[in-house]
């Protein structure tokens, strides 16, 4: 007789109900009219089996023997009741039981329990198998990884399951030989994957290989096996191993040695050497590179912080080793120093060292990487370079005050030549071009004079008083209009105009931007001069419309040589060097003050000076 558990909402048991009899059963069942339900046996006369007895049996596993009394119509029986929990019922075996029966009923009930014991623990085991299988098959797929496992006893490859779709190959298609395997490997791998595996099962012990296969998309993998091979005497019996993708290191690993090559050949064209600090212990590494550059043996490619800053040169060691120290304390990410580093030989190279902090996740300086440059032909090419430029301004500087005598020699002779009366009017023409041409010179060389104070002589001497610039102005406005009678210079004063200022070179100031003005503006429009006031500043402005001064010369305009080519594309050629608004500019900067321009093709050009009102505050 099999009973089925009747539940609750609560997944409770309630009652247990017959579902299924054998032939025999169902005769006791109709003869002695058992209830179905256990819970009401006893009111139809079935007593020594009880509900509670099933729930227990049920819930414990602990086998049931009991004696069921059953009385009907004034006729008893009696039964010999055995009851065992299967999955989630309970079986009822009933025998008429006999007192030679008894040790056999008994014999019976405990081959049944270890009989159930053991079915239990293989389910159990089985249960356990299970979940391992499941466990390895996810770490598996996780880990981007496939099993497999070869035996004599069967000659053939078992693979893990989608090992297909791992290799990228179409289902069923690795098969469970080694030439089937082989087939998904680029061409160039097999013979060495075939010889791994055969050099694998020839020695008892642990394997490793790597091989790249070609998946039907077209894309190329990289792939590790590794794994152990057994032997029984000089014979393998057993090979297991694991098939990983390690196609992103790879192609992380070819990356990397791609970056420290080009980072090698870099140095080496650069002729840098690279180091690399560990801040916590102080050790530095150098590469091969300080062989070459400082003659060191490789032993001193390891070495401290103090073996470098020995080597520092004295004026400089403890700024640069302070620089440093400072570097590695603060927060910035970069470090540069120039200093002159000694050499194997005693000699000392002048060294470009720049370097990066790498940090840990606190933000502690943990390691520093740099290089090291060698500018010593640099350093010498602009020392070079400076003396040649500082003796060619000397040169001139010397030439053009010698040049004064015999110039001051030809206009007096010019002049005196002039007052003759008795020279024809083409003779006077002649001396006064000669003394208008000595005049030109003249100013050149007054140029070329200030060129050498200006960059030799911390800038051009002023001879500061009291002045009033207004005054300055009218005076250079006159001049120019005597020199050019066909054109016309607006002059306007705006405010105050006096302050403590060098006359004279403020006077050549306006000198050559009003002559530029004059030289390179419309040929019929005004000049404007403005003289503005601004409380503790003086500003000139000189305006003159006409075509804007390139772009490209705005920058360099201030330079010396230098020439706005807007004359030259209207046909008229200056006689100057091209050092008038350098000139400018420096005697500008000298009273403390600035000069700037703008020029449009709407607008036309304009200088604007700035100065302040006392020149004697200037910095020198």
């Amino acid at each position: 007789m099999r009973l089925e558990a009747l539940r609750g909402p609560a997944g409770e048991v309630l009652d247990f109900q017959w579902s299924s009899l054998n032939a025999a059963a169902e005769h006791f069942v109709h003869d002695w009219g058992v209830p179905a339900c256990v819970s009401r046996w006893a009111q139809q006369g079935v007593r020594g089996v009880e509900l509670e007895a099933c729930v227990r049996v049920w819930a414990t596993g602990v086998p049931l023997s009991a004696t069921l009394r059953l009385s009907r119509d004034g006729l008893e029986a009696c039964f010999q009741v055995v009851g065992v929990k299967e999955s989630d019922s309970l079986a009822l075996w009933l025998l008429e039981p006999s007192p030679e029966d008894a040790a056999g009923l008994r014999d019976t009930l405990e081959r049944e329990r270890e009989a159930r014991r053991r079915a239990e623990g293989a389910l159990e085991g089985a249960r356990d198998l299970q979940a391992r299988e499941e466990l390895l098959r996810l770490a598996l797929s996780k880990a981007r990884m496939v099993a497999w496992e070869w035996t004599e006893a069967r000659r053939a490859v078992t693979w893990s399951p989608d090992a297909e779709a791992f290799f990228g190959q179409a289902p069923a298609s690795l098969g469970t030989s080694l030439p089937a395997f082989l087939s998904c490997v680029v061409v160039e791998d097999r013979s060495k994957v075939a010889r791994g595996i055969e050099q694998a099962l020839a020695v008892d012990g642990a394997y490793a290989l790597k091989f790249r296969c070609r998946h039907l998309d077209g894309t190329l993998h990289w792939y590790e096996a590794v794994g152990q091979s057994f032997h029984e005497g000089e014979r393998p019996h057993r090979m297991v191993g694991v098939v990983a993708d390690c196609t992103e290191r790879e192609q992380a690993e070819a990356t990397l040695r791609e970056a420290e090559e080009r980072y090698r050949l870099a140095a080496r064209a650069t002729h840098d050497v690279l180091w690399d600090c560990d801040l916590a212990t102080g050790r530095v590494r150098w590469d091969a590179g300080q062989e070459e550059l400082f003659g060191y043996g490789r032993d001193a490619a390891d070495h401290d912080l103090g073996w470098w800053t020995q080597r520092l040169h004295p004026d400089e060691r403890e700024a640069v080793a302070g620089s440093l120290r400072d570097f590695t304390a603060s927060t910035r990410a970069a470090w540069q120093a120039e200093y002159r580093f000694l050499r194997n030989d005693g000699s000392w190279a002048h060294v470009l060292d720049r370097g990066v902090l790498s940090r840990d996740a606190a933000g502690r300086p943990v390691r520093m990487i740099g290089s090291m440059m060698d500018i010593t032909e640099r350093k010498r090419a602009l020392e070079r370079l400076a003396e040649e430029a500082e003796f060619r301004e000397r040169f001139i500087g010397i030439l053009g005050h010698d040049l004064r005598n015999p110039l001051n020699a030809i206009t007096l002779s010019a002049r005196a030549l002039r007052r003759r009366a008795a020279i024809s009017s083409t003779q006077q023409q002649m001396a006064q071009r000669i003394e208008a041409s000595a005049e030109r010179m003249g100013t050149m060389i007054s140029d070329i004079l200030d060129l050498t104070r200006a960059r030799l002589s911390g800038g051009i001497p002023l001879q500061v008083a009291p002045a009033n610039l207004s005054t300055v102005c009218q005076q250079v406005v006159e001049e120019l209009s005597a020199v050019h009678p066909d054109r016309y210079i607006a002059f306007d004063v705006d405010g105050r105009c006096d302050g403590l200022w060098d006359a004279d070179r403020l006077a050549q100031v306006l000198r050559t931007l009003v002559g530029n003005a004059l030289e390179h503006g419309a040929q019929d429009a005004p000049v404007l001069l403005r003289c503005l006031d601004y409380e503790t500043r003086q500003v000139v402005e000189v305006t003159n419309p006409g075509a804007p001064i390139p772009a490209p010369q705005l920058a360099t305009l201030f330079d010396p040589f230098r020439q706005a080519g807007a004359a030259r594309e209207k046909g008229r050629r200056r006689g100057g060097l091209g050092l008038g608004l350098f000139i400018v500019r420096e005697i500008v900067h000298a009273h403390g003050g600035s000069v700037d321009v703008r020029s449009s093709e709407l607008d036309g050009t304009t200088f604007t000076v700035t100065l302040p009102r006392d020149a004697r505050r200037a910095p020198r």
